[in-house]
Order: structure tokens, then C-alpha cells, then sequence
């Protein structure tokens, strides 16, 4: 007759093991390895990669933001859209913006799979979609509605697409797991100023010039030197090598 172990007697056991030694500690596993990886997330300002994407993000959404603040305000003002226009209308590049942006990761993901390296894939994404989105100057200055209103779409589209690579960043520059989150905190912490300052800066600028021509080529403008950062200073986009804890 074979008898079975009752439950939890293993727990037991333990239980009164610890009771007769109570000196004696139960080794924890892995305890040794996990403190090797813990890297405290101050660290990571020490690394160009990490301010890099810090800035280089606060750069995307400085241009992000025209479209959540005051693109409506644009075609209504500089336009001369209605509201029924503004609905129809305004929603195109909003769609475009969508689809460009999947497409983009899939095909993204689809040249990471073939063995393009990831750095180059990043950087075309990144560079090349913040590029796209400089075309934004151009909007004011074209003479019709619908020139301007495909400008907007071509560049809020590629701005989505650079978002796409820059998003994909933390996981692939971190050194862990455990790294993730905090990298991906610290670059969207930079990109949410741009949140802050971008609405008050475009503001005063029509403001002042009362017209649009003047905040859109300075969006244009912080795009360009988002593409650079990310072409010329970022550096290879590979885990960051971090010393083990002693």
C-alpha cells in the first residue's frame, strides 16, 4: 500500500528546523546573481546612450505636441476650416499617422528577423521618421488647404514611425531586464517636458508674429537636430555595459 505525503509537509519541516536552529538562515537562491545586475537608475546618467535618448525623445514630442495642442487651432485660424471641416478634415493625418506607424514597426520587426542589425534598423527608423517630420515648416508657407493639410499628414506619419524605434530603445539598450522599466522612464520623463515647454514656446510665438510660420519652422528645425542626435551622437545601439556590483 503505498502511502501518500500530506500537503504541505515539506513547509513543516522547514518550520521546525528554523524552530530548533534558530540561528541558522534559509539560503536564498539566486541572491547572489540578482545583486550583481542591481544597478541603481542614478547611474545611468552617467551614459551618453541614456541622455541621448533622453534628449532625442524630448525632441520628437516637441513636434508631437503641435498636433495635440494646436493643430485644430492652425486650420481654424490659418485656414480657415469650419468646425465641420476641422472634424473631417483634421482627422486625416491622425489616421495616417496610425497606419504609418504600425507599418513601420512591422517592417521594422520583419528586418530585425532577417538579420539586419538592430542599430541600423533603429537609427533608419528613428533618423529617417524625425527627418519626415521636418517637413512641418513647409505647412505654412504653402499657398492652399490641402497642401498644407498633406505636409501635416506626411510629417505627423513620420514622426509616429520614429516613435515606433525610439519606444523599442530601452529594451534593447538595457543591460537586464531590470533595466528596462527605469530606461524607459527616464526618456519619457525628458519627452513629457517637451509637453510643457513646446505649447507655451508655440504661444507666444504666434503670439508675437501672429501666424503660424514661425513656431512650425522652429518644430521643423528641433526634428532636424533629433535626426542628428540620433545619427551622429546615440552611438551603436547595443546593451550598455555595466560593471557588476561587488
Amino acid at each position: 500500500m503505498e502511502v501518500l505525503p500530506r500537503p504541505g509537509g515539506a513547509r513543516r519541516r522547514q518550520r521546525r528546523r528554523s524552530q530548533l536552529h534558530p540561528g541558522r538562515r534559509r539560503p536564498r537562491r539566486g541572491k547572489r546573481r540578482r545583486k550583481r545586475s542591481q544597478t541603481p537608475w542614478r547611474s545611468l546618467f552617467k551614459y551618453r546612450t541614456i541622455l541621448s535618448m533622453m534628449f532625442g525623445f524630448f525632441c520628437l514630442n516637441s513636434a508631437i505636441y503641435f498636433f495635440i495642442t494646436f493643430f485644430p487651432s492652425y486650420l481654424v485660424k490659418e485656414r480657415g476650416f469650419d468646425l465641420l471641416k476641422l472634424g473631417f478634415f483634421g482627422a486625416i493625418p491622425g489616421i495616417c499617422a496610425v497606419l504609418f506607424g504600425w507599418l513601420g514597426g512591422y517592417l521594422a520587426d520583419r528586418a530585425v528577423r532577417a538579420g539586419s542589425p538592430v542599430s541600423k534598423v533603429r537609427k533608419t527608423a528613428i533618423a529617417g521618421g524625425l527627418a519626415g517630420g521636418s517637413v512641418i515648416m513647409f505647412a505654412a508657407l504653402v499657398p492652399e488647404a490641402w497642401m498644407a493639410l498633406a505636409l501635416l499628414s506626411v510629417a505627423y506619419s513620420s514622426l509616429t514611425v520614429a516613435a515606433t524605434g525610439i519606444w523599442s530603445l530601452p529594451a534593447d539598450v538595457a543591460p537586464s531586464s531590470r533595466h528596462v522599466g527605469s530606461i524607459g522612464g527616464l526618456q519619457n520623463f525628458a519627452s513629457n517636458l517637451a509637453g510643457i515647454f513646446t505649447p507655451i514656446l508655440i504661444g507666444v510665438l504666434v503670439d508675437q508674429t501672429g501666424s503660424f510660420v514661425a513656431p512650425l519652422a522652429v518644430i521643423g528645425a528641433i526634428s532636424l537636430i533629433g535626426a542628428a542626435n540620433y545619427l551622429f551622437v546615440i552611438g551603436k545601439i547595443e546593451p550598455l555595459k555595466v560593471k557588476a556590483a561587488a
